[in-house]
């Protein structure tokens, strides 16, 4: 496999390709182009060759997505350990460019370059255990493959005091006088309390949300549909592709802490500086609304309704055995089951028997069925007249309650 930015490159390229010509053949078949002769004067038939073709597009779509996807995360790896590399250049950069304001080379200098140096060095080693799914990244993912806030923050604020604590002990190893070494001491021996809570909370919340999840997918009460690439907008999105107002108040409250700590110790470099307490507070605020949220929310596929879909030109009756019904609801395609070769797994039971939903391309680009709120299947026509059962299977496969309906025969009415 060829390393470097060119994988990446080409892996894209080979995605791009695919994606244009998916959309190139959902345009055509959204205006009625590119069906075979044969099937051209039968409607159902040719909307199931296209259901089945799109398919199978969607399922090389996809293959070439989780190609590009883990080309993409062996590039953030190694972009992961230049950048930490880089941010050490800078603290060098900022330590020579403050010299002439502190008048000589001060044992401060020296413990930021070491504490800096250690940081890259550990982020280093951690990328190059895990490159291939994203380095440092990968202990930022959630199962459903988002980037998760809590475990983004706990990672954060542990590397702030890691470093903290190397800066501090080099300070203690290389002090020079009495009165130094006192001060450094004084710094380490008196532990600030917001510091551990400032950690803890993020990795609690994490643990917490982690665990409830995986108790309510054991019950099939949320979906589970890993595999989404990780992005830095879902730091502030919510699984709904939204804002989360939560996360919006967290993340800058962490970063005000971390000011606060370079900015105290650029003050005074031999002591802890305090975190004001308004900070901890916003962030334990913002922390448990955060996990209040991931804990009340579970969207569930709700079916509400079936109707018959009435033809051009047709008739309104009851539903019999070859009719079109669309079953109405709610939370039918998740917000990471969007992808077409996700959209092909939803299953409509009609009692003991399955019906694949066809799908078909938007004439605007995408598709109108399915949708999250709306599903349009055939009914078999060896289906025997009656009462039956209808279930909605999404991609996640949780299924809906059942729907009572009846089935007309032909020579009613």
């Amino acid at each position: 496999m060829v390393q470097g930015p060119e994988s990446h490159a080409g892996a894209r390229q080979e995605y791009e390709r695919e994606l244009s010509e998916f959309a190139e053949r959902c345009r055509e078949f959204a205006q009625n182009e590119g069906v075979p002769a044969a099937l051209s004067h039968s409607e159902s038939g040719a909307r199931q060759w296209i259901s089945d073709e799109l398919t199978r597009r969607a399922q090389r779509l996809a293959v070439t997505a989780r190609a590009e996807n883990s080309a993409w995360l062996a590039l953030v790896g190694r972009w992961t350990m230049r950048g930490s590399w880089m941010l050490f250049g800078l603290v060098l950069v900022i330590d020579l460019a403050t010299l002439p304001v502190s008048g000589s080379w001060t044992l401060p200098h020296t413990a930021v370059l070491f504490a800096f140096a250690a940081l890259a060095a550990l982020i280093t080693g951690l990328s190059l255990v895990h490159s291939e799914v994203g380095g440092v990244l990968c202990f930022m993912v959630g199962a459903d493959g988002r980037l998760s806030p809590a475990k983004a923050l706990g990672l954060f604020w542990g590397a702030a005091l890691s470093t903290a604590l190397v800066y501090f002990a080099v300070e203690d190893f290389a002090a020079g006088t009495a009165s130094e070494r006192s001060a450094v001491g004084d710094a380490i021996s008196h532990p600030r309390w917001e510091y551990l809570v400032l950690l803890a909370v993020p990795i609690l919340v994490s643990v917490v949300t982690n665990a409830v999840a995986a108790m309510r997918m054991r019950r099939r009460a949320v979906p589970y549909l890993p595999g989404q690439r990780s992005q830095v907008r879902d730091l502030v999105l919510d699984e709904t592709g939204f804002g989360s107002l939560a996360s919006a108040v967290w993340l800058p409250s962490y970063l005000a802490a971390a000011l606060f700590l370079i900015a105290g110790l650029a003050k005074n470099p031999y002591g802890l500086p305090p975190i004001p307490a308004i900070v901890v507070w916003i962030s334990l605020a913002a922390a448990v609304l955060y996990a209040v949220v991931r804990l009340v929310e579970a969207r569930r596929p709700v079916l509400v309704s079936v109707v018959r879909v009435r033809p051009p030109g047709g008739l309104d009756g009851p539903i019999r055995q070859g009719d079109d019904i669309e079953i109405r609801g709610l939370g039918f395609v998740p917000p990471a089951a969007a992808d077409p070769d996700q959209l092909a797994r939803i299953v409509v039971k009609l009692g003991p028997i399955h019906i694949h939903v066809p799908l078909v391309p938007g004439p605007e680009g995408g598709f109108s069925n399915p949708t999250d709120s709306s599903i349009t299947v055939p009914v078999p026509y060896d289906v025997d007249p009656g009462p039956w059962i209808v279930r909605v299977v999404t991609a996640a496969g949780l299924e809906t309650d059942d729907y009572a309906l009846d089935i007309a025969s032909a020579e009613e009415y």
